[in-house]
């Protein structure tokens, strides 16, 4: 649980850190056009932009991929192989490594998610008989204090 706050934190970090920086271009080229710069510097401006916000895309997939991948080594549910084509892709901008595309990212989570599943299946019938039981006990002793 206490993974998945410290996920969600960094995930929200970053989303908000991009938002930042797409304000911040957006401001920075509508100022390039008011002061009558070239369409060059303008493009520049905006490919800038463009760069920015495909880094904090790449520290994205890498967060996502990371967390998924250790909860699934966690829980020994099998992670799709690197040669896989459409699970895997390579980042180009901060680092070499592999990250999940949407379609792995998609496929691991009700990998995941069925696993969950399963465990709490195996769970509710002891809960329910144990609620049950309780249940007895309750009744048994309301019935002999009377």
């Amino acid at each position: 649980m206490i993974d998945y706050a410290k996920y969600r934190i960094a995930l929200r970090r970053l989303f908000k850190q991009k938002q930042k920086v797409r304000a911040a271009y957006a401001k920075y080229v509508t100022s390039a056009r008011k002061d009558g710069k070239n369409a060059k510097e303008i493009s520049s401006l905006e490919y800038e932009g463009w760069y920015e916000e495909d880094m904090i895309n790449e520290d994205i997939s890498i967060l996502v991929t990371t967390y998924l991948v250790s909860k699934a080594t966690k829980h020994f549910i099998s992670i799709p192989p690197r040669k896989d084509e459409g699970m895997w892709e390579q980042c180009n901008k901060i680092s070499e490594r592999f990250v999940l595309t949407n379609a792995g990212i998609s496929a691991l989570r009700s990998s995941i998610r069925a696993e969950a599943k399963e465990r709490r299946d195996l769970l509710l019938p002891l809960i329910a008989a144990l609620t049950g039981i309780i249940g007895i006990v309750t009744g048994l002793i309301a019935v002999i204090k009377k």
